[in-house]
């Protein structure tokens, strides 16, 4: 894994590599040294970034020492994560997230709530690593500050690994941020003291949804590769793979446990919140049930009609409410005998 990322360090231009966005050579013991062109030697291997969004970067791809699946590959509009490998060049797409220009990645720590999915096409040999993206992604931003703080990296397979374990890094810190949230949010349903969690429970769910696609397609295109070449025992790349599997699924079995977390905790808010309804309503019920004789006796004696009761009595008004008081307590009573009035 790359330490964090040193400050910004600007890139030489590469005038005879149209498309490109940096070109870095490592020598044997893996530093890493901006160059313009590709040198081949034995003692050293490169590094080479592409923009797809330069349509330029198809004449680039061309003159490139890589087999012409490999090519395909790296110019590929496929959104979809893939790995590939034939004798000693690996080629695919892996998911990572998008960068905003202008901002640290070291900073960000975590995704933000306009962070989105890009996808970073890559060819790999022995002595070069090829990556190209249609928009700036944090991971292979982290990993160039990284090699141009003089962070030294052994080989194209560890370079590659290194750029997907700065995408695992941000989800493992995401994944912790959410997991702090949905304490505090547990500690105050637990309290009984409900007001908006049922909209934070809802953003913290889309957030693990967020985390939790990517990461599951990363974790099954690794595996699936793993069982495939599992013969070839050795192998870099495999080993490479097996490790970052292992990452991937720690890292599933977290988000997938602040998911049931958050889905449980949702089911509780609902029951909790169904419960005081019901409470109000009781409430309601009962209060409904014991004004209704007293409205029935007062609508009784409101009637203008001759003969109606204790019309020319003086305590004729007395009576009424009397009677009215009787009413509600005969109608308490009998819901009580009923045991409707019983709080559940």
């Amino acid at each position: 894994m790359l330490p964090p990322v040193a400050p910004h360090v600007s890139v030489p231009p590469l005038t005879g590599l149209p498309g490109a966005l940096w070109l870095y050579r490592f020598d044997a013991e893996g530093h890493a040294q901006p160059v313009d062109a590709v040198r081949e030697a034995s003692d050293t291997w490169h590094w080479l970034h592409l923009d797809l969004s330069d349509t330029r970067s198809a004449q680039c791809a061309a003159t490139l020492p890589i087999p012409g699946e490999a090519r395909a590959a790296l110019l590929s509009p496929d959104t979809y994560v893939n790995l590939q490998r034939e004798d000693d060049v690996a080629q695919g797409a892996f998911v990572d997230w998008t960068h905003q220009r202008g901002v640290d990645p070291a900073a960000e720590g975590q995704l933000r709530g306009d962070d989105g999915i890009g996808w970073l096409h890559f060819a790999l040999t022995p002595t070069l690593l090829v990556t190209a993206r249609r928009q700036p992604l944090r991971s292979v931003e982290a990993a160039r500050r990284g090699i141009a703080g003089q962070t030294r990296v052994g080989s194209p397979v560890r370079l590659l690994e290194a750029i997907v374990e700065r995408f695992a890094d941000t989800v493992e810190r995401s994944s912790d941020s959410l997991s702090v949230r949905l304490d505090r949010i547990e500690d105050r349903v637990l309290a009984d003291s409900i007001g908006e969690e049922r909209r934070d429970l809802a953003q913290l769910r889309h957030q693990t949804v967020r985390l939790h696609r990517p990461l599951t397609a990363m974790r099954r295109l690794l595996k699936q590769f793993e069982q495939r070449h599992a013969a070839e025992d050795g192998d870099d790349l495999l080993t490479t793979v097996s490790r970052l599997n292992q990452r991937f699924d720690d890292l599933d079995g977290d988000v997938g446990t602040l998911q049931e977390r958050a889905r449980l905790l949702q089911d509780e808010v609902a029951a909790k919140l169904a419960e005081r309804t019901n409470r109000h309503l009781y409430v309601l019920s009962m209060v409904t049930a014991l004004l209704l004789p007293p409205s029935l006796v007062a609508g009784l004696f409101g009637m203008n009609l001759p003969g109606l009761p204790f019309a020319h009595s003086t305590h004729g008004l007395a009576f009424a409410l009397l009677l009215g008081a009787a009413s509600s307590v005969v109608v308490y009573l009998a819901l009580r005998r009923m045991g409707v009035s019983r709080s559940t």
